[in-house]
Protein backbone atom coordinates (compact mmCIF):
# COMPACT_ATOMS: atom_id res chain seq x y z
CA UNK A 1 0.00 0.00 0.00
CA UNK A 2 2.84 2.38 0.84
CA UNK A 3 4.55 1.64 -2.49
CA UNK A 4 1.32 2.29 -4.41
CA UNK A 5 0.79 5.56 -2.56
CA UNK A 6 4.33 6.75 -3.32
CA UNK A 7 3.92 5.76 -6.98
CA UNK A 8 0.62 7.64 -7.34
CA UNK A 9 2.07 10.72 -5.64
CA UNK A 10 5.02 10.64 -8.04
CA UNK A 11 2.67 10.33 -11.02
CA UNK A 12 0.55 13.24 -9.77
CA UNK A 13 3.62 15.39 -9.09
CA UNK A 14 4.91 15.25 -12.66
CA UNK A 15 1.62 15.74 -14.53
CA UNK A 16 1.98 18.76 -16.81
CA UNK A 17 5.78 18.77 -16.68
CA UNK A 18 6.83 19.43 -20.32
CA UNK A 19 9.27 16.71 -21.35
CA UNK A 20 11.56 17.44 -24.28
CA UNK A 21 10.49 14.21 -26.00
CA UNK A 22 6.94 15.57 -26.32
CA UNK A 23 7.85 19.10 -27.41
CA UNK A 24 7.89 18.70 -31.22
CA UNK A 25 4.46 17.07 -31.38
CA UNK A 26 3.02 19.70 -29.05
CA UNK A 27 4.43 22.52 -31.17
CA UNK A 28 3.11 21.16 -34.46
CA UNK A 29 -0.35 20.54 -32.94
CA UNK A 30 -0.50 24.15 -31.76
CA UNK A 31 0.49 25.40 -35.20
CA UNK A 32 -2.11 23.26 -36.95
CA UNK A 33 -4.90 24.27 -34.58
CA UNK A 34 -3.97 27.92 -35.13
CA UNK A 35 -4.08 27.46 -38.92
CA UNK A 36 -7.47 25.71 -38.73
CA UNK A 37 -8.94 28.40 -36.46
CA UNK A 38 -7.76 31.17 -38.77
CA UNK A 39 -9.86 29.84 -41.69
CA UNK A 40 -13.42 31.13 -41.55
CA UNK A 41 -14.76 29.44 -44.70
CA UNK A 42 -15.36 25.70 -45.32
CA UNK A 43 -12.05 23.87 -45.54
CA UNK A 44 -10.43 20.51 -46.09
CA UNK A 45 -8.66 18.98 -43.08
CA UNK A 46 -6.36 16.02 -43.77
CA UNK A 47 -6.11 13.80 -40.68
CA UNK A 48 -3.50 11.10 -40.00
CA UNK A 49 -0.06 10.56 -38.56
CA UNK A 50 3.19 11.55 -40.23
CA UNK A 51 2.40 9.91 -43.59
CA UNK A 52 0.35 13.06 -44.22
CA UNK A 53 2.69 15.47 -42.46
CA UNK A 54 5.60 14.28 -44.62
CA UNK A 55 3.58 13.05 -47.56
CA UNK A 56 0.90 15.47 -48.70
CA UNK A 57 0.90 19.10 -49.75
CA UNK A 58 -2.09 21.12 -48.62
CA UNK A 59 -0.47 24.05 -50.39
CA UNK A 60 -0.83 22.19 -53.71
CA UNK A 61 -4.44 21.25 -52.89
CA UNK A 62 -5.32 24.83 -51.95
CA UNK A 63 -3.72 26.29 -55.07
CA UNK A 64 -5.26 23.70 -57.41
CA UNK A 65 -8.81 23.72 -56.02
CA UNK A 66 -9.27 27.06 -54.27
CA UNK A 67 -10.41 25.20 -51.14
CA UNK A 68 -8.47 26.07 -47.96
CA UNK A 69 -6.57 23.02 -46.74
CA UNK A 70 -5.02 22.16 -43.38
CA UNK A 71 -2.40 19.43 -43.16
CA UNK A 72 -3.32 17.98 -39.76
CA UNK A 73 -0.89 15.06 -39.98
CA UNK A 74 1.13 14.60 -36.79
CA UNK A 75 2.47 11.36 -35.36
CA UNK A 76 0.97 7.86 -35.67
CA UNK A 77 2.67 6.81 -32.43
CA UNK A 78 -0.02 8.73 -30.54
CA UNK A 79 -2.55 6.09 -31.54
CA UNK A 80 -5.87 6.08 -33.33
CA UNK A 81 -8.11 7.41 -30.56
CA UNK A 82 -5.96 10.41 -29.79
CA UNK A 83 -5.46 11.40 -33.42
CA UNK A 84 -9.20 11.25 -34.09
CA UNK A 85 -10.03 13.00 -30.82
CA UNK A 86 -7.75 15.94 -31.63
CA UNK A 87 -9.36 16.23 -35.07
CA UNK A 88 -12.52 17.43 -33.27
CA UNK A 89 -10.80 20.76 -32.56
CA UNK A 90 -9.67 21.21 -36.18
CA UNK A 91 -12.95 20.94 -38.08
CA UNK A 92 -16.31 22.66 -37.91
CA UNK A 93 -19.70 22.23 -39.68
CA UNK A 94 -19.35 22.48 -43.45
CA UNK A 95 -15.77 21.22 -43.51
CA UNK A 96 -14.46 18.04 -45.14
CA UNK A 97 -12.15 15.66 -43.29
CA UNK A 98 -9.92 13.44 -45.39
CA UNK A 99 -8.70 10.43 -43.39
CA UNK A 100 -5.45 8.83 -44.55
CA UNK A 101 -4.58 6.57 -41.64
CA UNK A 102 -1.38 4.53 -41.41
CA UNK A 103 -2.00 0.81 -41.72
CA UNK A 104 -0.73 0.16 -38.20
CA UNK A 105 -3.56 2.27 -36.77
CA UNK A 106 -6.06 -0.30 -38.02
CA UNK A 107 -4.53 -2.76 -35.52
CA UNK A 108 -4.96 -0.46 -32.51
CA UNK A 109 -6.14 -2.37 -29.43
CA UNK A 110 -6.79 0.60 -27.17
CA UNK A 111 -3.66 0.29 -25.07
CA UNK A 112 -1.79 3.60 -24.71
CA UNK A 113 1.62 3.67 -26.37
CA UNK A 114 4.71 4.96 -24.60
CA UNK A 115 4.60 7.99 -26.90
CA UNK A 116 0.98 8.76 -26.02
CA UNK A 117 1.64 8.36 -22.30
CA UNK A 118 4.58 10.74 -22.55
CA UNK A 119 2.58 13.30 -24.51
CA UNK A 120 -0.63 13.23 -22.48
CA UNK A 121 1.05 13.44 -19.07
CA UNK A 122 3.31 16.25 -20.33
CA UNK A 123 1.16 18.32 -22.64
CA UNK A 124 -2.51 17.31 -22.51
CA UNK A 125 -3.60 16.36 -18.96
CA UNK A 126 -7.15 17.49 -19.86
CA UNK A 127 -7.39 14.50 -22.19
CA UNK A 128 -6.34 12.23 -19.35
CA UNK A 129 -8.92 13.71 -16.97
CA UNK A 130 -11.70 13.27 -19.56
CA UNK A 131 -11.08 9.51 -19.84
CA UNK A 132 -13.26 6.99 -18.05
CA UNK A 133 -11.91 5.26 -14.95
CA UNK A 134 -10.74 2.15 -16.81
CA UNK A 135 -8.75 4.15 -19.38
CA UNK A 136 -7.26 6.39 -16.68
CA UNK A 137 -6.09 3.26 -14.91
CA UNK A 138 -4.41 2.07 -18.11
CA UNK A 139 -2.47 5.30 -18.47
CA UNK A 140 -1.36 5.42 -14.85
CA UNK A 141 -0.42 1.74 -14.58
CA UNK A 142 1.42 1.67 -17.93
CA UNK A 143 3.67 4.65 -17.26
CA UNK A 144 7.23 3.33 -17.02
CA UNK A 145 9.64 4.18 -14.24
CA UNK A 146 11.96 5.75 -16.83
CA UNK A 147 9.16 8.02 -18.07
CA UNK A 148 8.19 8.84 -14.50
CA UNK A 149 11.77 9.87 -13.77
CA UNK A 150 11.84 11.94 -16.96
CA UNK A 151 8.67 13.76 -15.92
CA UNK A 152 9.94 14.45 -12.42
CA UNK A 153 13.21 15.81 -13.82
CA UNK A 154 11.25 18.09 -16.19
CA UNK A 155 9.17 19.29 -13.25
CA UNK A 156 12.30 20.36 -11.40
CA UNK A 157 14.16 21.86 -14.38
CA UNK A 158 13.29 22.66 -18.00
CA UNK A 159 15.08 20.04 -20.12
CA UNK A 160 17.62 21.00 -22.75
CA UNK A 161 16.40 20.89 -26.39
CA UNK A 162 17.19 17.73 -28.33
CA UNK A 163 19.41 18.55 -31.29
CA UNK A 164 19.00 16.92 -34.68
CA UNK A 165 15.33 15.94 -34.53
CA UNK A 166 12.29 17.16 -36.44
CA UNK A 167 11.52 20.85 -35.96
CA UNK A 168 8.20 22.68 -35.97
CA UNK A 169 9.77 25.68 -37.72
CA UNK A 170 9.79 23.60 -40.92
CA UNK A 171 6.01 23.72 -41.26
CA UNK A 172 4.55 26.11 -43.83
CA UNK A 173 1.31 28.09 -43.44
CA UNK A 174 -0.73 25.05 -44.51
CA UNK A 175 0.84 22.72 -41.93
CA UNK A 176 2.98 20.88 -44.51
CA UNK A 177 6.48 19.70 -43.61
CA UNK A 178 9.06 21.42 -45.82
CA UNK A 179 12.38 19.86 -44.73
CA UNK A 180 11.85 16.55 -46.58
CA UNK A 181 13.85 17.56 -49.63
CA UNK A 182 16.39 15.30 -51.32
CA UNK A 183 19.29 17.55 -50.34
CA UNK A 184 18.54 16.78 -46.66
CA UNK A 185 18.67 13.00 -47.08
CA UNK A 186 21.72 11.85 -45.10
CA UNK A 187 23.42 8.46 -45.19
CA UNK A 188 21.55 7.50 -42.03
CA UNK A 189 18.24 8.37 -43.68
CA UNK A 190 19.23 6.31 -46.74
CA UNK A 191 19.93 3.35 -44.48
CA UNK A 192 16.53 3.77 -42.80
CA UNK A 193 14.85 3.66 -46.21
CA UNK A 194 16.81 0.56 -47.22
CA UNK A 195 15.78 -1.20 -44.00
CA UNK A 196 12.05 -0.57 -44.53
CA UNK A 197 9.82 -3.65 -44.51
CA UNK A 198 6.35 -4.43 -45.92
CA UNK A 199 3.33 -3.93 -43.72
CA UNK A 200 2.07 -7.03 -41.93
CA UNK A 201 -0.99 -8.56 -43.53
CA UNK A 202 -1.12 -11.70 -41.41
CA UNK A 203 -2.84 -9.92 -38.52
CA UNK A 204 -6.49 -8.95 -38.13
CA UNK A 205 -7.25 -6.55 -40.97
CA UNK A 206 -8.88 -4.17 -38.55
CA UNK A 207 -9.36 -4.81 -34.86
CA UNK A 208 -12.75 -4.50 -33.19
CA UNK A 209 -11.36 -1.58 -31.20
CA UNK A 210 -10.23 0.28 -34.31
CA UNK A 211 -13.53 -0.39 -36.07
CA UNK A 212 -15.44 1.08 -33.14
CA UNK A 213 -13.12 4.07 -32.84
CA UNK A 214 -13.36 4.94 -36.54
CA UNK A 215 -17.12 4.32 -36.65
CA UNK A 216 -17.65 6.62 -33.68
CA UNK A 217 -15.56 9.31 -35.34
CA UNK A 218 -17.54 9.06 -38.58
CA UNK A 219 -20.78 9.30 -36.60
CA UNK A 220 -19.49 12.38 -34.75
CA UNK A 221 -18.58 14.04 -38.06
CA UNK A 222 -22.03 13.38 -39.51
CA UNK A 223 -23.68 14.83 -36.41
CA UNK A 224 -21.52 17.93 -36.86
CA UNK A 225 -22.34 18.22 -40.62
CA UNK A 226 -18.72 17.42 -41.47
CA UNK A 227 -18.19 15.27 -44.54
CA UNK A 228 -15.71 12.39 -44.26
CA UNK A 229 -13.63 11.04 -47.14
CA UNK A 230 -11.00 8.31 -46.91
CA UNK A 231 -7.81 7.66 -48.82
CA UNK A 232 -4.68 5.59 -48.26
CA UNK A 233 -1.27 6.45 -46.82
CA UNK A 234 1.68 7.10 -49.07
CA UNK A 235 3.99 4.18 -48.43
CA UNK A 236 6.66 2.03 -50.02
CA UNK A 237 5.92 -0.56 -52.70
CA UNK A 238 7.05 -4.14 -52.13
CA UNK A 239 6.63 -7.03 -54.56
CA UNK A 240 4.97 -9.05 -51.80
CA UNK A 241 1.92 -6.80 -52.15
CA UNK A 242 1.08 -8.77 -55.30
CA UNK A 243 0.39 -11.84 -53.16
CA UNK A 244 -3.23 -12.92 -52.89
CA UNK A 245 -3.20 -12.68 -49.10
CA UNK A 246 -2.09 -9.07 -49.12
CA UNK A 247 -4.46 -8.12 -51.93
CA UNK A 248 -7.27 -9.52 -49.78
CA UNK A 249 -5.99 -7.47 -46.83
CA UNK A 250 -6.38 -4.22 -48.77
CA UNK A 251 -9.79 -5.22 -50.15
CA UNK A 252 -11.12 -5.88 -46.67
CA UNK A 253 -10.01 -2.43 -45.51
CA UNK A 254 -11.89 -0.90 -48.44
CA UNK A 255 -14.94 -3.00 -47.58
CA UNK A 256 -14.97 -1.64 -44.03
CA UNK A 257 -15.32 1.94 -45.27
CA UNK A 258 -17.93 1.03 -47.85
CA UNK A 259 -19.99 -0.50 -45.03
CA UNK A 260 -19.63 2.82 -43.23
CA UNK A 261 -20.91 4.59 -46.38
CA UNK A 262 -17.75 6.69 -46.65
CA UNK A 263 -16.36 7.57 -50.11
CA UNK A 264 -12.94 6.01 -50.69
CA UNK A 265 -10.47 7.85 -52.91
CA UNK A 266 -8.37 5.44 -54.92
CA UNK A 267 -6.89 2.10 -53.93
CA UNK A 268 -3.97 1.42 -51.57
CA UNK A 269 -1.66 0.56 -54.47
CA UNK A 270 -2.35 3.97 -56.06
CA UNK A 271 -0.23 5.51 -53.31
CA UNK A 272 2.69 3.09 -53.15
CA UNK A 273 6.04 4.27 -54.52
CA UNK A 274 9.57 3.02 -55.03
CA UNK A 275 12.37 3.85 -52.60
CA UNK A 276 13.56 6.85 -54.60
CA UNK A 277 10.44 8.75 -53.51
CA UNK A 278 11.12 8.55 -49.76
CA UNK A 279 12.86 10.79 -47.25
CA UNK A 280 13.67 8.73 -44.13
CA UNK A 281 10.96 6.12 -43.43
CA UNK A 282 8.50 4.09 -45.49
CA UNK A 283 5.77 6.62 -44.63
CA UNK A 284 7.77 9.82 -45.22
CA UNK A 285 7.89 10.87 -48.86
CA UNK A 286 10.44 13.34 -50.21
CA UNK A 287 9.30 16.40 -52.19
CA UNK A 288 9.07 14.43 -55.46
CA UNK A 289 6.92 11.78 -53.83
CA UNK A 290 4.75 14.44 -52.18
CA UNK A 291 4.06 16.06 -55.55
CA UNK A 292 3.10 12.77 -57.18
CA UNK A 293 0.86 11.67 -54.34
CA UNK A 294 -0.83 15.04 -53.93
CA UNK A 295 -1.46 15.27 -57.68
CA UNK A 296 -3.41 12.00 -57.53
CA UNK A 297 -5.29 13.13 -54.43
CA UNK A 298 -6.33 16.36 -56.16
CA UNK A 299 -7.80 14.41 -59.10
CA UNK A 300 -9.77 12.18 -56.74
CA UNK A 301 -10.91 15.14 -54.61
CA UNK A 302 -12.22 17.42 -57.36
CA UNK A 303 -15.77 15.98 -57.64
CA UNK A 304 -16.34 16.10 -53.88
CA UNK A 305 -15.04 19.63 -53.55
CA UNK A 306 -17.37 20.83 -56.34
CA UNK A 307 -20.35 19.12 -54.69
CA UNK A 308 -19.45 20.66 -51.36
CA UNK A 309 -19.13 24.13 -52.95
CA UNK A 310 -22.66 23.85 -54.42
CA UNK A 311 -24.04 22.79 -51.06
Amino acid sequence: MLSCTIFLLAVSYQIGAPTETSRWVDEIYKIKVSIANSIKTPKLVVVAGSNVLFGMSCQMIDEATGVPCVNAGTYAGLGLDYILNRAHSLAKPGDIILLSLEYGLYQDNGGPSAQLIDYVFSRDPKYLLALDFRRKTYFISWISYDRLALGMAAKLKTPQPIAGGYESKNLNKYGDETSNVKSNITEIKKQMIEQAKPIEADVDVITVYSQQSISNFIKWCRNQQIKVLVTWPGTMWFESYKEKKKQEYFKRLEYFYRKERVPVLGKPTDFMYNKSMFYDTSYHLNEQGVQQRTGKIINFLQPYLRINARE
